[in-house]
C-alpha cells in the first residue's frame, strides 16, 4: 500500500466486456498512473481480510445475487470505506428479443434497489441509464477504449472488388438485426456482407462471410481483421438500448471503419458517423450512397480511427476515472 495514495478494491461483476470496460481497465489504468493504489479481486472478501486491506474506496458492479448483497453489508458493518456501485446496463427494461433477459431475476428491480442502497455512489455510463435511478449521490463516467489492444491494432486493407459490409455482435443483438432484415437481401448483388456473432438464417444465407464470436481478449483484432468497408451498428428504439453507452461505435472505429448507425439516444456521440432512421430505406440509399465512392469511405474510416484514438482511449480519460471513483462528491 503506497502512502497517501487512495487505496481502492476492485470487484469486477465478470470477466467480460463489462467487468472489463468499466472496473479492471479503468482500474489498472488508474494504477499505472500512479494516481491509486490497490487489489483486484473477482469475489467478495470475508472479514478479517477486508480489514486487513482497510481500503479507501470499494468498487462492486452489478450486484444482485442475494449472497452478494448480504455480503455487502457485511462491508458496510465492518466499516470500509467509501463503497462505490457500477452499473452498465438498465436491467430493469429489457427487450423480449434479447436472450440475456432471460438470465436476470423477475425481482431485479428489487434486489438493485437493496443493493445500491448500501453504497455511498452509484456510477452509471450514460446520462440515460443515471435518469432511471434516483441516490443522493450519482455520477456519469463515460465507456472508453483501454490503449492495449484498441490503440494499436493491426488494421486490414480495404482491397476487395466488392464493398466488404459487416456487423458484429452478441445473441443480444439478435432483436437489433431485424432492422437489416430487408436491407441485407436488398443489397447482396452489389457488397459482400460480413458478419461476426450469431445471427438469423435470414440474414445468414445472403452473407459472404459469417464468422463466430472469440473469446473477449481476440475481440479487437478479430474484428479489425474482418477488413470491412463500412460497418453497420443498428439498434432498436427501446429504453434499454437508450441507456446503452456508443462503445460499439468506438470498437468499429478503433478498427477504422466508417459507420453507418441508427438513430437513436444511445449513438448520441461525437464522431463522424451517419445515423439512420428505422426505415429501411434509409440505411439502403444511406450504404449505396457511401459505396458510390470508395476512395471517400477510406478517408471516412481514417476519420473515425483518429477520432476515437485521439479522444476515446482510456489512458486519456484516467481522470473522469479518478473523479468517479474517488472524488468527493
Amino acid at each position: 500500500m503506497t502512502d497517501n495514495l487512495p487505496f481502492v478494491l476492485a470487484t469486477p461483476a465478470d470477466d467480460y466486456a463489462c467487468g472489463r470496460y468499466r472496473v479492471s481497465d479503468p482500474f489498472a489504468a488508474l494504477v499505472g498512473s500512479g494516481l491509486v493504489d490497490g487489489v483486484n479481486f473477482p469475489y467478495f472478501l470475508d472479514d478479517a481480510v477486508l480489514r486487513d486491506l482497510n481500503p479507501d474506496v470499494v468498487i462492486v458492479q452489478r450486484v444482485l445475487e442475494h449472497e452478494q448483497i448480504d455480503r455487502l453489508e457485511r462491508y458496510r458493518r465492518v466499516g470500509c470505506g467509501r463503497i462505490v456501485f457500477d452499473l452498465d446496463d438498465l436491467l430493469t427494461i429489457t427487450p423480449r428479443d434479447n436472450k440475456c433477459t432471460r438470465r436476470f431475476h423477475t425481482d431485479v428491480a428489487d434486489r438493485l434497489s437493496r443493493a445500491m442502497s448500501l453504497c455511498d455512489r452509484l456510477v452509471f455510463s450514460t446520462d440515460s441509464l443515471s435518469d432511471h435511478f434516483t441516490h443522493a449521490d450519482k455520477v456519469v463516467c463515460q465507456n472508453s477504449l483501454p490503449d492495449s489492444p484498441w490503440g494499436n491494432l493491426r488494421v486490414s486493407c480495404r482491397l476487395g472488388d466488392k464493398p466488404r459490409i459487416g456487423w458484429a455482435g452478441s445473441a443480444g443483438h439478435l432483436g437489433d438485426l431485424k432492422l437489416l432484415y430487408k436491407v441485407v437481401p436488398a443489397l447482396a448483388d452489389l457488397v459482400d456482407w460480413v458478419f461476426m456473432g450469431q445471427i438469423p438464417q435470414v440474414i445468414a444465407r445472403h452473407c459472404a462471410e459469417v464468422h463466430p464470436l472469440v473469446p473477449i481478449d481476440q475481440y479487437p483484432q478479430r474484428l479489425a481483421d474482418l477488413g470491412l468497408d463500412l460497418a453497420v451498428a443498428p439498434l432498436q428504439s427501446h429504453p434499454y438500448n437508450d441507456a446503452k453507452s456508443s462503445l460499439r461505435l468506438l470498437e468499429l472505429g478503433a478498427c477504422g471503419y466508417p459507420v453507418i448507425c441508427s438513430d437513436v439516444d444511445a449513438f448520441a456521440v461525437q464522431l463522424p458517423v451517419h445515423r439512420c432512421s428505422d426505415d429501411p430505406a434509409d440505411w439502403i440509399e444511406a450504404i449505396r450512397g457511401a459505396i458510390a465512392d470508395r476512395a471517400a469511405l477510406a478517408a471516412w474510416g481514417d476519420r473515425m480511427r483518429a477520432d476515437v484514438l485521439g479522444h476515446w482511449l482510456l489512458s486519456g480519460r484516467v481522470g473522469h476515472w479518478f473523479n468517479a471513483w474517488c472524488s468527493p462528491r
